[in-house]
């Protein structure tokens, strides 16, 4: 299934067939997302990027979707809804971006769209964890209007700096 989110804008539901493209995008992107991703490391082979799928698909999270991202037909990365809190209504996402597509809207597109993507949901509410020093990621939660709400202090370390896992929530987005 595709959806297109704006004439240059698409997602695809994830795949374990997309293991070697997913692995190549990683490679090419490795020490910029290994400075904000705890999973890069693992991610080596295509039996790895094949578990990374499997597992991120396989979550057994409420309502989780995955979804690989096209920006000019050219795969680009990965967005989620990592799961819905159906007490709370409350919708965590995930995403990450290649060099391919950056500094071009991508994932503030996909947030737009995420009305239509979650209508048949409980969700009234996205949720954005950032680590504190991933300034593209908290550029994104800002813009879409969320509000830092919360932190979990030394989270990981990250560009061999512990840091705090920013969390951010904007409401009655959906």
């Amino acid at each position: 299934m595709l959806i297109k989110v704006s004439p240059h804008i698409s997602l695809s539901s994830l795949k374990i067939s997309d293991a070697s493209d997913i692995l190549a995008l990683v490679n090419h992107n490795r020490a910029r997302l290994n400075q904000y991703l705890y999973w890069v490391e693992d991610v080596q082979c295509v039996d790895s990027a094949e578990q990374y799928i499997f597992e991120r698909v396989n979550s057994g999270l409420n309502e989780a979707l995955w979804f690989k991202i096209y920006f000019n037909n050219e795969m680009c990365g990965v967005f989620a809804v990592k799961s819905i809190c159906p007490q709370m209504h409350v919708a965590e996402l995930g995403y990450w971006l290649g060099d391919n597509a950056k500094g071009n809207g991508v994932i503030s597109q996909i947030i737009n769209y995420l009305p239509s993507l979650l209508s048949n949901t409980s969700a009234k509410t996205i949720e954005f964890r950032c680590l504190e020093q991933n300034h593209a990621s908290i550029k994104v939660a800002l813009r879409a209007g969320a509000t830092l709400v919360g932190s979990l202090p030394n989270f990981m370390v990250a560009n061999g700096i512990k840091q705090n896992l920013n969390i951010y929530i904007k409401i009655n987005s959906l």
